[in-house]
């Protein structure tokens, strides 16, 4: 049963993603090292608290999403929550180890983060991750939430661009990173 689950909803993932990713990480393509927010580069992350518009309430449909709906009503709407759980938004500085299978990311602030390639399920979320012509893509899913993280590498220039749709609003920010000496 739960192998049926699982394959469902890998399924589900990969037809609504319209995206396929690769699992094997590209030759010319090092990610590893201690990377530092170039703040002039990069997008404010403006305060999502109240969403852009206020949000539409509605009641939640399943569990997953009514545990969803009781964490953002402690933080606020659905942007807030993307901002809370994707902490690329807030780092000034993140350190990045690459595996052939996955990545770790310490953020500063924040904690530390595991990104395995392929399909998994991460608490609420359900994760898509891979590569894309040379930029590592990551795709989080959760009832009513889409978070679509795009890494790209140019010399010593991360450009993370992230592309969030919740409370039925679309917002993409950029946050751009250079290769650190520490």
């Amino acid at each position: 049963m739960s192998r049926l689950l699982t394959l469902s909803l890998v399924l589900l993932l990969t037809a609504c993603s319209s995206i396929e990713l690769d699992e094997t990480n590209p030759s010319n393509v090092n990610l590893d090292g201690t990377w530092i927010l170039d703040f002039a580069n990069s997008d404010d992350v403006p305060d999502m608290r109240d969403g852009l518009n206020r949000p539409k309430q509605r009641q939640p449909r399943n569990p997953r999403e009514a545990q969803i709906s009781e964490i953002r009503g402690a933080i606020g709407s659905g942007l807030a929550f993307i901002v809370h759980d994707f902490e690329v938004l807030r780092a000034d500085k993140m350190e990045i180890e690459l595996n052939p299978d996955s990545m770790g990311i310490r953020y500063f602030p924040g904690v530390y983060r595991d990104v395995s390639w392929g399909e998994r399920q991460r608490g609420l979320w359900e994760v898509y991750a891979g590569w894309e012509l040379g930029d590592l893509v990551i795709l989080s899913r959760a009832p009513d939430l889409r978070v679509m993280e795009r890494m790209q590498l140019s010399g010593d220039r991360l450009t993370v661009q992230v592309e969030i749709k919740a409370d039925d609003e679309q917002r993409t920010l950029t946050r751009v990173f250079r290769r650190g000496r520490e």
